[in-house]
């Protein structure tokens, strides 16, 4: 199944626009640094030519292109944050700063594995899903679209590697944020028949193991 990859792949859609407030430019440039708002074009730019890759479905390419992106929207958290002083870049992003580096960092990570999903790698597919999804409660995602798709595409990538179990947790949460979503709902439709044609199958074994012993 074919679903079409976050961000821009399919024009014009993207990442929303943040409304940068960097430190004056001449403190950053004294550091060597990039201020906020070159980070964020820095970022959108690889995205872009990520996306270029993707419709040309040169997807390895553009999984290169898509990888870059975190160099310029990785951010100290934890203890790294903690650590970094009070002069860390970090400390003077705005808020809305850091919701558009998170949101580009994610939007790369599941762009990444739709292109793993449609070369065929649903382990790796899984792998860049697991990065957008998260370990907290789904609900308070920050990017709930790009939440559901990771969920869909992780549905997919399991459904696709026969694990049909994770598939129908994925596919189920996918559906509780976005009942209309339609990638989910093509998966869940393939799901139910997949299930059809295994519950067929384990009752023509029993059967056959029964004739077989009498």
């Amino acid at each position: 199944h074919r679903q079409m990859a976050e961000a821009s792949p399919a024009p014009p859609s993207g990442p929303e626009s943040a409304e940068a407030a960097p430190a004056p430019e001449t403190e950053w440039e004294e550091e060597g640094g990039l201020n906020p708002a070159q980070l964020i074009k820095r970022a959108e730019e690889l995205k872009e030519k990520g996306n270029v890759c993707f419709r040309a479905k040169e997807y390895r390419k553009a999984i290169t292109r898509y990888s870059k992106i975190r160099a310029f929207t990785w951010q100290p958290n934890g203890e790294a944050k903690q650590y970094a002083g009070s002069r860390a870049d970090a400390a003077r992003y705005s808020e809305a700063d850091s919701a558009a580096l998170a949101r580009l960092d994610q939007a790369a990570y599941s762009n990444i594995a739709q292109c793993y999903l449609l070369l065929g790698d649903y382990r790796k597919c899984r792998e860049f899903c697991a990065k957008v999804i998260g370990k907290d409660d789904y609900k308070s995602h920050p990017n709930p679209d790009l939440l559901v798709k990771a969920l869909a595409r992780n549905a997919q990538a399991s459904l696709q590697a026969n694990d049909l179990d994770s598939s129908k947790q994925w596919v189920l949460k996918a559906l509780d944020i976005d009942p209309k979503y339609a990638p989910a709902r093509t998966t869940y439709r393939q799901l139910q028949e997949k299930y059809k044609l295994h519950h067929a199958q384990q009752r023509k074994q029993m059967a056959s193991a029964f004739q077989n012993s009498t």
